[in-house]
């Protein structure tokens, strides 16, 4: 079994008063390998988040999970020793049935960096085995997980480390002497993100054994929450992992996503209301709607039709009617000028969130996507390879054809009340390819590069051997 230890946290740990107090060299281990365990599940939780800053968000870790695997007597034990080496910060804010205590790392653990690091007891060893083989029991008990683990295990990477890290690295404005240049920065963050996942997958290359995958030191075993959506170390793999990888037949993967996917949902579940209502007056959004809809059209309309969001970048364009859709309060020009666009539809929106709470809206929103990906992710054919990422569906090029036209029938049947056979739905989802082809690749690029210089050595002896002879 592997663990996720900070590097030189054995110095830290040996100073502290819970390490002093014992005296036998297996409860020195066996302490270590808990610490080691809390650092492990903090560092999984977290390696799933995209943002810049993901290793300084709080983690929710159940209490009952932490004396199940730590002991009743010992958990607290062991996160007074975590907090008093200054590793992690607690939060002790919980709900019952609701939320967990979380917990986060400190910048100085950040700052130490992390790395594998194995079980030294062998009593503590004992038991994430028997933990593992709970969980493998579970996952592989569900056929929807175990589909999900099978196809992930298909995987494997091609591309060499140094295409990610010239992709994550920040262009910092830097003025010296009245002159503007950029300064090149690794960003530390996604650089420990990257390399977690790159070296967890890349060690995972020769084998197709989904249990390999589940004792990965960066796995967190796949679950179902209560909207539907499925949540899988797959899933969170960066854009960068991914298109360095194809499956372990050397196809290339491609994927299918739906066009502006949680806009376009909110758009048709209120179309759906709208056409209950059977009102006139809305007869002319609702045509917009499902113009947009059917055309992959939502944010190109919102740009071009609104000077608030115009001139803003197509990623934060598309964050920032998100939040409009899902946050709990939001004020201001933008939120106006989604009135403005969409009158009807918005006020929807607003009564749902007044009505139900504003998460309403997000799980909805959530929920829906997985009634239609879900759905049609686990009854596609176990022969091909597939993989499910929320709005998305990773595939080789030989069923594109076939997911499509799944998907389509889905959204459909969802939504037969608005949407009518001659409707054309080829804009709705969108196909291309996520693997880099061999021409991409760095090392073709190199060879390619290095036969450039061969024909250069060869003109130049060329040229020698005429002024040779021509001096004869």
């Amino acid at each position: 079994m592997k663990q996720i230890t900070v590097n030189g946290f054995i110095d830290l740990l040996v100073n502290s008063r819970q390490f002093k107090e014992l005296s036998k060299t297996e409860e020195k281990l066996l302490l270590l390998d808990k610490c080691n365990w809390v650092i492990s599940t903090i560092y999984r939780g977290a390696i799933k988040e995209k943002d810049k800053e993901y290793l300084q968000q709080f983690i929710n870790i159940n209490s009952r999970i932490l004396k199940k695997v730590l002991g009743d007597r010992h958990y607290i034990n062991i996160l007074k020793c975590l907090s008093g080496t200054g590793i992690i910060v607690i939060n002790s804010i919980y709900s019952a049935n609701r939320y967990s205590k979380s917990m986060s790392f400190t910048p100085k653990a950040i700052k130490m960096g992390f790395t594998d690091s194995i079980v030294y007891s062998k009593k503590f060893n004992k038991k994430l085995l028997s933990l593992n083989q709970e969980k493998l029991k579970t996952t592989y008990s569900n056929p929807l997980l175990y589909k999900v683990l099978i196809n992930t295990a298909k995987l494997k990477i091609v591309e060499e480390p140094f295409y990610y890290v010239e992709r994550i690295i920040d262009y910092i404005p830097n003025q010296e002497e009245g002159v503007s240049n950029y300064e090149h920065v690794l960003n530390e963050f996604k650089a420990e993100r990257y390399n977690a996942f790159y070296k967890s997958f890349k060690v995972l290359n020769d084998t197709t054994d989904p249990k390999r995958l589940l004792e990965s030191s960066i796995n967190y075993h796949p679950s179902i929450v209560d909207s539907g959506r499925i949540y899988h170390i797959g899933a969170s793999i960066p854009k960068y992992i991914r298109e360095s990888m194809r499956t372990k037949n050397n196809e290339l993967i491609w994927e299918i996503d739906m066009s502006s996917a949680q806009p376009s949902i909110f758009f048709l579940e209120w179309l759906k209301y709208a056409k209950s209502k059977n009102k006139e007056s809305l007869i002319p959004e609702m045509e917009l709607c499902l113009r947009l809809v059917l055309n992959g059209e939502i944010y190109s309309h919102i740009s071009n039709n609104s000077d608030a969001f115009g001139s803003m970048k197509y990623k934060d364009l598309k964050k920032s009617v998100l939040t409009i859709f899902n946050a709990d309060k939001y004020a201001g020009e933008k939120k106006d000028e989604m009135i403005r666009l969409f009158p009807n539809l918005m006020k929807w929106v607003f009564d749902m969130k007044k009505k139900s709470g504003y998460l309403s809206v997000s799980k909805l929103g959530h929920k829906t996507e997985a009634d239609i990906f879900v759905e049609v992710y686990k009854n596609l054919p176990d022969d091909i390879f597939s993989l499910i990422i929320h709005d998305c569906i990773l595939l080789t090029k030989s069923s594109i054809n076939l997911v499509r036209e799944k998907l389509e029938n889905r959204v459909r049947e969802l939504y037969k009340e608005v949407i009518v056979p001659e409707d054309n739905l080829e804009k709705l989802f969108k196909v291309s390819l996520v693997s880099l082809t061999d021409k991409q690749l760095i090392s073709t690029q190199f060879e390619d590069y290095l036969k450039t210089l061969e024909i250069d050595e060869n003109q130049e002896i060329a040229t020698d051997f005429k002024w040779d002879f021509e001096d004869i």
